[in-house]
């Protein structure tokens, strides 16, 4: 049925042909007939728009119109070489069409199997963030110095920033066919409520985010929520000391290019203890390890990190280009 309607269009243009020019290349419309009934429709439809767009092409165009004789000297020849010709068209078509069918069924299980392959390595890299971040749990409850608590609370909670980073981008991935853009709104905010649970339980210290629209390169992006990860962890060590309650701003932004994190808090400032140049005040190794992860990380994400004091809180704000 498809090689016959497509001779019937072929038949049609025939017509529109013969009303301008008369007899003028009896064959030459038969062969994208020919080419289009095989690629689409397999040989068999091939073959059929072969044959009856060949005996039309004879019958109707050739002269004498209305008979299969030969008027012409040198018809007869020219009637077996289209014939041949267009055969060929048939047996070369399909032989591409089954090669782009194969090539295309390869492709199909070379995607299935990366697929596969992606699952599995996203059920073992969460496997090995859980199974690292309940260690680091139950050595927190069983330290018996408050000081190795807060140090195995702050690699457990480092840790879920891994593990969260990577549920976000892998689901992104997924979602997305392999898309190497991430949705910052929702990134972020999967990483801020886990940050507001973990660190401020009692939800006397509000968190308030502020994401616009935008998205970034993957590698970026984790970068970005790694950097979040510690500005806030950082706040929370140093920024309420003393206090039962403030607030916390997180607000990301992406404008001309160049994209900007800021957090921002009502606490203490910088000067009692806070980071300074990058570098943490005192002797304490954590507190340099937190700095110097910052740091790392805002250089991974292709940024730059200032920070402000007004001895009523501090500001960071890490800016970079998306590109």
């Amino acid at each position: 049925m498809f090689g016959i309607a497509c001779t019937l269009l072929v038949i049609g243009a025939r017509a529109l042909v013969d009303s301008m020019a008369l007899s003028a290349g009896p064959f030459s419309l038969i062969y994208p007939a020919i080419l289009i009934a095989t690629l689409f429709g397999r040989w068999q439809a091939g073959l059929v728009a072969w044959g009856v767009s060949l005996l039309y092409a004879w019958y109707f165009v050739l002269p004498a119109p209305g008979s299969f004789a030969f008027d012409v000297a040198g018809d007869a020849a020219r009637t077996m070489v289209n014939a041949g010709a267009s055969l060929v068209i048939v047996v070369f078509a399909e032989i591409f069409r089954r090669a782009v069918r194969e090539a295309a069924a390869e492709r199909d299980k070379e995607i299935k199997e990366r697929g596969l392959l992606l699952r599995e390595i996203d059920h073992r890299m969460r496997n090995n963030f859980a199974i690292v971040e309940s260690f680091l749990n139950l050595q927190v409850r069983t330290a018996e110095s408050d000081e190795a608590k807060r140090a195995l609370a702050i690699a457990a909670g480092r840790m879920h920033s891994f593990a969260a980073a990577h549920k976000t981008l892998y689901r992104e991935y997924r979602g997305a066919d392999g898309a190497s853009l991430i949705d910052m709104r929702t990134y972020l905010a999967d990483i801020t409520a886990h940050l507001a649970q973990a660190l401020f339980p009692s939800e006397q210290v509000k968190l308030h985010l502020d994401v616009g629209e935008t998205q970034m390169p993957r590698d970026k992006a984790a970068a970005i929520g790694l950097v979040l990860n510690e500005l806030v962890t950082n706040a929370a060590k140093h920024a309420f000391h003393g206090r039962d309650d403030g607030e916390l701003a997180i607000s990301f932004d992406e404008d001309g290019g160049e994209w900007r994190l800021t957090v921002a808090d009502n606490g203490c400032g910088i000067e009692n203890g806070r980071m300074d140049n990058g570098h943490a005040k005192g002797e304490d190794a954590r507190e340099k390890l937190g700095a110097a992860l910052v740091e790392a990380f805002a250089q991974k994400a292709g940024g730059v990190i200032s920070q402000e004091s007004n001895g009523a809180g501090a500001r960071f704000v890490v800016t970079g280009r998306v590109h």
